[in-house]
């Protein structure tokens, strides 16, 4: 899984499952840009170890930081452009920023709701609109959509979250139709429980842990190691033949509901 000379562009890689994914790919040898709102992590345990360009500049890795806030297509552009500047071009793409609001349909207004949309949603066609002209020129491009399992099942009080990830899938699906001729594999990564330091209080609310327990099948939960392993996979020439896939990272979440 070697990407070497490869440079990739990690949204809302500051944190969580995007600075998993963002150690991962540049273990693998990647020139990485982290884009995000903010470069420092907002909780403590992740601000205490350095932000992701600290500790990919510390494992030898070439890296950058660069503000975006991927509902605005003037930030989007930008940053595809300084990537392409600072690096001489873009070979992966992963669309990983995203929101969580809270609400069932009828508790959402519609600011919550078109947040969700703008985010969650438009913002991973906006990057992939201004990217993909750059991934078709690599000579092995690669787009990775984090979705979620929410986007194969109902949750509750997460109707902005369940519709914008279900788009996700099948929009990686559409994407794969239409850049596949050009040698751009397009894949979603559909992570179940995982545990960051964002979510720990999910994970320590008995009730909802008492749930995760049950449906995930291993004797521990995930970590975003384990999602950037996968995006690691399939961001390198051994996944070449794999695209249009929505595959789970959930530990056998998805089966046993």
């Amino acid at each position: 899984m070697d990407l070497t000379e490869k440079t990739a562009l990690v949204t809302g890689g500051a944190a969580g499952i995007g600075r998993g994914i963002a150690i991962e790919l540049a273990r693998g040898g990647a020139n990485v840009v982290v884009a995000d709102v903010r470069e420092e992590p907002k909780l403590t345990e992740e601000r205490g170890r350095g932000t992701t360009v600290e500790v990919l500049s510390e494992a030898g890795a070439e890296a950058a930081f660069v503000e975006c806030d991927v509902a605005d297509e003037a930030a989007v552009e930008a940053t595809v452009a300084a990537t392409v500047e600072r690096f001489g071009g873009l070979d992966v793409l992963v669309n990983n920023a995203g929101i969580s609001v809270s609400g069932s349909v009828h508790e959402l207004d519609t600011e919550e709701w078109e947040a969700s949309l703008d985010v969650n949603l438009t913002g991973v066609y906006l990057t992939t609109k201004h990217a993909v002209s750059h991934l078709r020129e690599s000579d092995a491009g690669r787009i990775l959509n984090v979705a979620s399992t929410a986007a194969f099942e109902g949750g509750p009080a997460a109707a902005g979250y369940c519709a914008t990830k279900a788009g996700v899938v099948n929009l990686t699906r559409q994407l794969a139709v239409d850049y596949g001729p050009d040698g751009v594999t397009v894949n979603a990564l559909c992570p179940g429980p995982i545990y960051t330091s964002m979510s720990q209080g999910t994970f320590d609310d008995p009730e909802r842990r008492r749930v995760y327990e049950e449906h995930v099948l291993l004797p521990y939960f995930g970590e975003p190691s384990d999602v950037g392993q996968l995006a690691r996979f399939l961001a390198s020439d051994a996944a070449r033949y794999v695209t249009g896939a929505a595959i789970p990272v959930d530990g056998g979440w998805l089966a046993s509901r």
